[in-house]
C-alpha cells in the first residue's frame, strides 16, 4: 500500500529526497479549484524522469497517478475563459509555453497514452486547436484527442496545426525557444496565421446540432470529511487567507513581526496556546528591511535564519540580460517556487495587499480581486502555510459592520476565512486592540490587547482577553466621533471653513495659512473638511490642490 502524506508538499519532498530538486513541476486542479495532482520532472543525462503525486478521494496525498477521470491542466482557467480558443499540447511544458504567448493552453496528465483517462467535457462546443509534437507518438496523441472531442455534445470545432520547422520530437516550447529574438508576441501572430488557414475537422455527427450543458456534480456521500488545520488555533487557519485590517500607524507591522518571531522559534501564541515552528515569508512594500523589519524581528527574538523577504523577481530579457522586476501575487509560479524551496513555511505575510495586486487589477472590482487571490488560496492549500493579508482601513465607510472597512473590494473579506481588526483603545491610545471580525471556520474568538514598549520597541501582550468584537468597537467609535464632531471647537471650525470657501476654491497652502492666522488646529480643519461637502480639485495636472464647497 502506498504511503499516505498529509500534504502534496510532503509527498513531493519524499520524491526530492530520492531524486533531488526537480527541474519542472506542475499542479493540476479540479473543477472546484482544489489541488488534485502534482507532476514533477527531472532532466538528466539519461533523459527525463516524471513522477506524479495525487490527492486520494479518502483524504491525504500519495505518490502515483490521479484517479480517473483526470482533470485537464489549468482547468479553473478553462472554465473561467469560456469564450477563448483552447490550444491542446502534449505535455505541461508545451502548455506553459502557450500561456506565455497569451494563449489559453491545456493538456492531459500522465503522458500521451493517457488521453482517454481525462475528462475532456470542458471543451465541448468550443474552438480547439491541437498542436502535435513532431513525432509519431505526438501525432497519435493528437488523433486520440480528436476522437474524444468529436464524441462530446456539442462537439467542439477542432483544428490540427503542425508547427513548421520543429526538430524531431519538438513541441510548442521548442518552436518558441528556437526564435527568442522574435519574442512571444511575434510567434503568437505567426501561430494565429497558421490557425486561420487550418481547416476545421469534420464532426463525427453525434450531438452536432443544438447545444448541451453538462453539469459537474459531486455526491456528498463521496466527500471525505477532514478537519481544519490551524496555525494559531481558532484565529489563523493553515492553507487559507486571514485578513488583518487597520489604519496606518496602529502597529500592524509590529504585530506581523511578533507573529513571525514566534513561528521561527516555535514559541506559544499570545493567548498561551502552543505554537508551531517553521519559516516565514514576508512580502512587504512599506517597511524597509534594514531599518525597520530586521530590528523589529530582533526585538521580538526571531530566528532570522527562518524569516525571508520576497523582494522581487529576476527575469531574463530578450537580449539575454538579467533584470529584477517587481513581484505581484499574479506571479504564482514565483510564489510556488518560494514554497518549494522552503517546505517548512508556516506563514506568508502580504503587507499591504494593495501593493501586490498588479497594476492591471482594480482593487474595487470583486472579480478582479478574486482572480488574484483565489490562486494564492489554492497554493496555500497545496503547500500548507497560512496567508496573512494586511489591508488598510477606509477613512469613512458609513457602516456599522467592521469588515466593510477593509479598503477596496468586499472580495478581500469574502475570500478570507478569518478577519481581524487592529485599532487603538479610545480610552488609552498606547493600548492596541486586536478584535475579531468574521470567522468562517471557528467560533468568534475573544480579542486581545497589547502595548508597544521598550528600546528597541516590541509588543507586550496582556494576559487577559478583551471581551469586545470589532463591530462593538466600531459602534463605540461612531458614538465618540459624533460627540466629538458636535464640540464647540468643531462647530466654530466648520463655520470658519465654510465662510472661507464661499467666495470660491482656495488652494490647500492658503487654507492652511489662513487657519494658522485664525488660530485653528490644522488637524481639526482636515477632520472638519471630511465631514463637510468639501471637494479637493485641480484646475490643471501640475497645479496645486484646491478645496471647493460641493454646493458652491
Amino acid at each position: 500500500m502506498s504511503e499516505v502524506f498529509e500534504t502534496a508538499s510532503d509527498a513531493a519532498g519524499c520524491l526530492e529526497r530520492r531524486h533531488g530538486k526537480p527541474a519542472w513541476n506542475w499542479v493540476y486542479y479540479d473543477a472546484h479549484g482544489d489541488p488534485a495532482g502534482l507532476i514533477l520532472r527531472w532532466d538528466g543525462p539519461e533523459g527525463k524522469q516524471i513522477r506524479p503525486v495525487s490527492r486520494r478521494l479518502e483524504g491525504g496525498w500519495v505518490i502515483g497517478g490521479m484517479p480517473e477521470p483526470r482533470p485537464l491542466y489549468e482547468l479553473p482557467t478553462l472554465l473561467a475563459r469560456t469564450d477563448e480558443t483552447v490550444y491542446v499540447t502534449e505535455g505541461e511544458k508545451a502548455a506553459d509555453a502557450g500561456s506565455w504567448m497569451g494563449l489559453l493552453a491545456t493538456t492531459s496528465p500522465h503522458g500521451a497514452a493517457s488521453a482517454g483517462k481525462t475528462d475532456w467535457r470542458p471543451l465541448a462546443g468550443r474552438d480547439v486547436v491541437i498542436l502535435p509534437d513532431n513525432d509519431e507518438p505526438g501525432r497519435r496523441y493528437a488523433q486520440a484527442v480528436v476522437s474524444i472531442l468529436q464524441r462530446l455534445s456539442p462537439p467542439p470545432r477542432v483544428r490540427i496545426v503542425e508547427l513548421p520547422g520543429l526538430p524531431p520530437k519538438g513541441d510548442l516550447f521548442d518552436w518558441v525557444d528556437a526564435c527568442p529574438a522574435e519574442g512571444f508576441a511575434a510567434r503568437g501572430r505567426e501561430l494565429e496565421a497558421l490557425v486561420r488557414t487550418a481547416k476545421v475537422l469534420p464532426s463525427a455527427g453525434a450531438g452536432a446540432a443544438g447545444t448541451s450543458i453538462v453539469p459537474v456534480l459531486q455526491c456528498f456521500a463521496d466527500v471525505v470529511p477532514s478537519s481544519i488545520r490551524w496555525l494559531w488555533p481558532g484565529r489563523m487557519p493553515l492553507g487559507r487567507i486571514t485578513l488583518l485590517v487597520g489604519r496606518p500607524g496602529e502597529g500592524k507591522s509590529f504585530l506581523t513581526t511578533d507573529l513571525a518571531a514566534r513561528i521561527s522559534r516555535g514559541r506559544p501564541w499570545p493567548d498561551g496556546v502552543e505554537g508551531v515552528e517553521g519559516s516565514v515569508i514576508f512580502i512587504c512594500a512599506e517597511d524597509d528591511p534594514s531599518d525597520t523589519l530586521r530590528p523589529r524581528l530582533e526585538a521580538h527574538g526571531a530566528d532570522l535564519s527562518k524569516v525571508h523577504l520576497l523582494q522581487g523577481v529576476r527575469r531574463t530579457g530578450a537580449d539575454g540580460r538579467c533584470f529584477e522586476a517587481p513581484f505581484t501575487l499574479a506571479d504564482t509560479r514565483t510564489l510556488e517556487s518560494c514554497l518549494q524551496s522552503h517546505p517548512d513555511c508556516r506563514l506568508i505575510v502580504v503587507d499591504p495587499i494593495g501593493s501586490y495586486l498588479g497594476s492591471g487589477t482594480d482593487s474595487y472590482r470583486d472579480s478582479e480581486v478574486r482572480a488574484v487571490l483565489d490562486p494564492v488560496t489554492r497554493l496555500s492549500d497545496l503547500y500548507g502555510p497560512a496567508v496573512l493579508v494586511v489591508a488598510h482601513r477606509r477613512k469613512d465607510a458609513g457602516t456599522t459592520h467592521a469588515d466593510d472597512l477593509a479598503l477596496g473590494s468586499r472580495a478581500f473579506t469574502g475570500v478570507a476565512r478569518s478577519v481581524w481588526h487592529l485599532t487603538r483603545d479610545r480610552q488609552n491610545k498606547k493600548r492596541r486592540l486586536l478584535l475579531p471580525g468574521k470567522n468562517n471556520l471557528a467560533e468568534e474568538g475573544q480579542g486581545l490587547a497589547f502595548t508597544i514598549e521598550g528600546t528597541p520597541a516590541a509588543i507586550r501582550w496582556e494576559s487577559e482577553p478583551v471581551d469586545l468584537s470589532a463591530n462593538e468597537a466600531l459602534a463605540a467609535e461612531g458614538v465618540a466621533e459624533r460627540s466629538e464632531s458636535d464640540s464647540p471647537v468643531r462647530r466654530s471650525t466648520r463655520e470658519w471653513l465654510r465662510e472661507l470657501l464661499l467666495a470660491g476654491p482656495v488652494s490647500v497652502p492658503d487654507v492652511r495659512r489662513e487657519a494658522q492666522q485664525a488660530g485653528f488646529c490644522w488637524r481639526t480643519v482636515q477632520r472638519v473638511k471630511s465631514e463637510m461637502a468639501v471637494r479637493s480639485i485641480r484646475t490643471c495636472q501640475v497645479g496645486p490642490w484646491l478645496w471647493k464647497l460641493a454646493d458652491n
